[in-house]
């Protein structure tokens, strides 16, 4: 009886530790999510920021275009000498040149970070042993053609949980 009483408490001790064990690691899974959750919306905002400024540079570039078109317009309508024009023309070209630059590495910047956010995403696993189950059946349901309320409330999970493992499937399809 004595025998039997503590076989259960070591029982009991081991499943203990077990639950503190996935627990620890479901809490450091959800941590790094909301890490990189984050850090994809800082560079969604960064995207849009260079996204404003390209466009910003774009409008200012085809101003300047207008009032080069127009300054060409008048000079031969007043027939003022060509060497004026370019004279005129000149300062605005190389301003021109240099936008052209700026929105050159803008989009080169853009490109990196995007290139090295999906990078990242790539060496993040979100699927633990014990969650994999729960990926292939909401991939199965989904494929079935349910939507992801439907698959969360059918699975006994999240609509978030399910929204994200479709996403993960379809970044690494």
């Amino acid at each position: 009886m004595n025998e039997t009483l503590l076989m259960i408490a070591g029982l009991a001790v081991v499943i203990l530790i077990i639950v503190l064990y996935v627990a620890a690691r479901d809490k450091e899974t959800s941590r790094k999510l909301a890490m990189m959750e984050a850090g994809i919306d800082g560079l969604n905002q960064e995207i849009f920021k260079l996204s404003k400024a390209v466009d910003s540079l774009r409008k200012e570039m085809a101003g300047e275009l207008a009032v080069l078109e127009t300054q060409r317009d008048e000079a031969a309508l007043a027939q003022i000498d060509e060497s004026r024009i370019d004279e005129k023309i000149m300062p605005l070209a190389r301003k021109m040149a240099t936008l052209q630059e700026r929105i050159d590495r803008i989009e080169s910047d853009i490109c990196t970070r995007v290139e090295r956010l999906d990078g990242q995403v790539r060496k993040v696993t979100f699927a633990t042993e014990h969650a994999a189950p729960d990926e292939q059946k909401i991939l199965q349901l989904h494929a079935q053609g349910l939507d992801s309320a439907t698959i969360a409330k059918q699975l006994r999970l999240g609509k978030g949980e399910v929204e994200l493992v479709l996403k993960f499937s379809k970044i690494h399809a």
